[in-house]
This record gives C-alpha cells, structure tokens and sequence, in this order.
C-alpha cells in the first residue's frame, strides 16, 4: 500500500494520499484526492458537494466513502475517495477533514453540502462543518416517513410538493395540507428544519437547487465492477476511470460545443422558453416587468439583479420562465443572462487539468515502510449483492424501449396477495374456490333432480293417455 501510495505521488505531485494501519499494523484506512480533481473543482464548480458511502464487495469488505461536486454541465465531479472499515462518526470526521484541507475551505457557511444522513454523518458535520448546508436527500427523507407509517401516494406527493416549493407562502400551504391528511404526519417534521430539505428555505447565493444525493448514486453504480475486486486493484480501476473521464470530458468540450452555456443548461433554457408562453409581461422600465400567468399567479421580475419572485432564477441562476417571457419581451436573449458557473469557459477550466499515467506493479519503487497487513474488515456470509435493494415505489435507472417510442421508466412490481373473486377470501382464486366446486355439485344435482322430474312428467302423461283410451 506504502508503494502504490508512492507512485500515486511521483506521478500526480499535488495530490493527496495518505495510508492509515490501526494498533496491530493492519491496513484501516486509504484517502486519495488527485491535484487534478482540487484544481477542476476551485476552478469552476460550484460550492457543493455531495457525500456517500458504498459496501465494497471483495475479499476484505469494508466501505467506500465518496466526496463528488457537480460541474458546469450539471454532471458529477468526483473529488475525492477513501476505503474504511466501517461508517461511523470516527470514519467520517477523519474524512471531513480531509476534504476540507484539500478544498481549501476557509469559511464554511458558504458550502452546501448533501448526503443521505448516513451513521455518524450528522455529527461529524456538526464538528468538521459547523456552519455549512446540510441538505438531506428527499427519496431517502420520503423512505423515513414512510417507515414512521405514514404510507401512502397522498404523503409522497405533499411531501416532494413542500420540497419542491420555492416561496415560503407555497411552503406554509404544503404543510397545511399534509396536516389535513394526518397531523401527526405534519408533526413529525418538527425536527427537521425545512432548510435541509425544501428550496423555500435554500440558500440563493450557491446556485444550485438539487434535492436529490444523484450524484453520488451514480458514482456508486457505475464503479460497481470496481467495487468486488481487491483494494489495490479497485483503486486502479478507479484511477483509470477518473482518468478516462477527465479527458473525454475534455475533449467533447474542445472539439463539439460551439455555445457560449453548456448543452445541458441550454436545454433547460428552451423549456422554459417554451413555458414562457403562459405569462404575459407587463413591462414597468427597462427592468421590472410584471407577469400575469394564466394559472392565476402574478410575478415580478427584475432583470438587473437578476431575480423573479418565484426564487427559481434566484436559486440555480437559470432564467424560469417568467424571466424568459420578460427576456423576450425586451427583445434579448435569455442565454445571455444565465449565471457564469455554467458557461462553456468555466467547464473547460474544470477540465483543463488531466490525471497523469502511472507505471505497471513490476516497476513501483520500493519504499522503506513496512507493508500492512491484511484488514479484519469483516464480510457478510454468502454471495454479495451486485445491486443495492430498492424501495417498492423508487423508479428503476435502467431504462426499457417500448417498441420503436422513447425508454420508459418502469416502477419495481409490487407483490399483492391473490383473493378469490367469487368468495373474496385470500390464499386462492376462483378456479379453486370451495364455493365453485359446492356450486358445481348443486348445479349437477339440480340438473340430476330436473331430469328425474321430467320423466315422471311423461310417465304420467302416457299413463294419463292409456286410461283415457280404455274408458273410451
């Protein structure tokens, strides 16, 4: 570990690598963060950063802790990775910490940070990141709720309406309605600040608005080959990644975008546009505006601060669309008035910075260290996993065609217990319903009954015949 420590550094020089054995000399803990992925974050990615941590699935087990930003196209940067034995308080400030040297992090109450509230999270933040954002991811805060036993459709659409809400009028109304299906259920946020997870409550001067810990989720699932094999070559395999990925990045940038603002933000920018048709401006100056929707609502816009009284442009720095309607009715162009940390020279600043080639094991040079020994991580019996286990109402990532129209999500099948249709009761159906079979035989004994009837009929008929004959 000391040796491929050693080649980390002579061939990234600014990165950060540090090997950590416990009492007995057995490997506990490997930090990496390459002076690349330092560089590409303070040079133009926004001050978030989102934290998680992964089961490794290899001959030592343990848990893979990740820190990623998100760059100007909106798409994951990783920063920087450690293999510990386990997720606790101890783990997580040693982490923190870190992070924090490497990121330069002088005043913390101008970093957002978001997680899924792992064990011992919370805490360490309290102690490492005093006074930053701590902003909970809203699947894993909906999972919560519904393990309280507050279950339900109408929950999960109050709860993400909250969330979603920007002003705090549209949050108050939220709540009030999720005190109207349950108010034990409304309660039950009282000791979790809507800060942490509603943008009623985020913070403008960030620019950024996510409610989701995506980024490290697909982090963790596209190094999921990487995570059976052993800690060395695990590490490798996620050098080489992060490696690949720099470059292609790189050059998509250099050779195919044209644009001033990323691809991803543009495409924002003309649903928006396309949404703007639902407002009216009424211009006021050459700055304000004020917009009447056709649902009612009424917004004011200021174009020189840049900011709508929806707090959706405040938020992420993209023009909403009453913005763009008041863009367009002065006759500009929405692009030119989206936030710089999305711009094309901005993500090409986060590239610009490669990660360097290492040699092969055969040519390591030998340090003077004692090499570990083997970790007592601990491993669950049996196969592992491949894939982590999801909730019953949680949208697969993995995507299906269907026929020759666009990849649906599907929803994981929920099993239900089969009930009779003819007796509603459980355990069977109604081909092999008891009252199927008891009406059978009545139906066959009825039948059995008419047929006898009908012969004494027509016997006492003939009968009926024959006397009538004779008396003749």
């Amino acid at each position: 570990m000391q040796d491929y420590a050693h080649e980390l550094l002579k061939s990234n020089p600014g990165s950060t690598v540090v090997v950590g054995v416990d009492a007995d000399q057995k490997f506990d803990k490997f930090y990496v963060c390459f002076g690349a992925l330092k560089n590409g974050f303070n040079g133009g990615c926004r001050q978030v950063v989102g934290v998680d941590g992964c089961h490794l699935k290899g001959p030592f087990g343990g848990v893979l802790l990740t820190a990623l930003g998100i760059d100007p196209n909106n798409n994951i940067y990783p920063v920087a990775y450690a293999v510990v034995g386990k997720e606790m308080r101890v783990t997580w400030e040693w982490f923190l910490r870190l992070l924090k040297s490497d990121l330069g992090v002088v005043r913390d109450d101008q970093w957002c940070f978001i997680s899924d509230k792992q064990k011992g999270l919370v805490q360490a933040f309290e102690e490492v990141f005093p006074a930053s954002d701590h902003r909970f991811c809203v699947r894993h805060l909906h999972s919560n709720l519904k393990n309280a036993g507050f279950r339900g459709l109408a929950f999960k659409n109050c709860l993400w309406k909250a969330a979603r809400a920007t002003t705090l009028n549209e949050f108050k109304l939220c709540m009030k309605q999720m005190s109207v299906l349950d108010k034990t259920a409304a309660e039950w946020f009282n000791d979790k600040p809507p800060t942490q997870w509603s943008r009623s409550h985020f913070k403008t001067d960030i620019k950024c608005d996510v409610l989701l810990n995506n980024c490290c989720e697909t982090f963790n699932s596209n190094i999921l080959e990487a995570r059976e094999k052993p800690i060395v070559t695990m590490l490798e395999w996620i050098r080489e990644y992060l490696m690949r990925r720099l470059q292609e990045n790189r050059d998509r940038a250099e050779l195919k975008w044209t644009g001033v603002i990323c691809p991803r933000i543009v495409k924002i920018i003309e649903k928006n546009v396309e949404k703007s048709a639902d407002c009216i401006p009424i211009k006021a100056d050459s700055s304000y505006y004020q917009l009447n929707c056709f649902d009612g609502s009424q917004h004011s816009v200021d174009l020189d601060k840049r900011s709508c009284s929806c707090r959706k442009w405040n938020l992420n720095g993209i023009p909403c669309k009453h913005a763009c309607s008041a863009i367009l009715c002065k006759g500009d162009d929405p692009i030119k008035y989206v936030n710089e940390c999305y711009s094309v020279a901005s993500y090409k600043n986060v590239y610009k910075t490669a990660i360097m080639p290492m040699v092969g094991r055969d040519l390591w040079t030998a340090t003077q260290f004692i090499p570990p020994l083997p970790p007592n991580f601990g491993r669950g019996a049996g196969r592992p996993p491949k894939s982590r286990r999801r909730e019953p109402d949680e949208i697969v990532s993995k995507q299906k065609k269907i026929g020759k129209g666009k990849p649906q999500n599907r929803l994981k099948r929920v099993q239900k217990t089969v009930k009779c249709s003819k007796c509603g009761k459980e355990k069977h159906n109604a081909r092999r319903c008891p009252l199927k079979n008891l009406q059978e035989d009545t139906q066959v004994t009825d039948a059995f009954s008419q047929v006898i009837q009908e012969i004494k009929e027509k016997e006492a008929h003939e009968s009926k015949k024959r006397r009538v004959r004779l008396n003749i």
